[in-house]
């Protein structure tokens, strides 16, 4: 097991444990979201890189080119990179949330201040 796999594991299982109790909760999960989604967005494109890498070696088919191979090598690799990008997206909507529940719910996320009232008579 790689140690992206673990972290992985890891915080999906920090994930699992969160209950919506809080506002605090919700952030926690937003941002552990984020996390994991950056996590695996990485590997993808590690993955990409490497595939690409090792399908661009392969030997041509007859009648074809080493150019023709290197091509698609990175058509295929591409659908890796375009899983990639979706993780990215995964993570900024999961940011957002937290964004749009502040905007919903202020009033009871934070608490409010308390206006200190001025003694006209002293």
């Amino acid at each position: 097991m790689s140690a992206e796999s673990r972290y992985a594991q890891q915080i999906i299982a920090e994930l699992e444990g969160i209950e919506f109790e809080t506002g605090s909760d919700i952030r926690k999960y937003t941002e552990r979201v984020r996390r994991l989604s950056r996590a695996l967005a990485m590997e993808l494109e590690y993955s990409a890189q490497e595939l690409e890498a090792a399908l661009k070696d392969l030997p041509p088919a007859d009648g074809e080119s080493h150019m023709a191979v290197r091509r698609k090598a990175r058509s295929i690799a591409r659908h890796l990179r375009r899983s990639a990008e979706a993780q990215r997206t995964v993570g900024i909507e999961a940011v957002r949330t937290w964004g749009s529940m502040l905007k919903h719910f202020e009033h009871l996320i934070k608490p409010q201040k308390r206006r200190k009232t001025i003694d006209l008579e002293s």
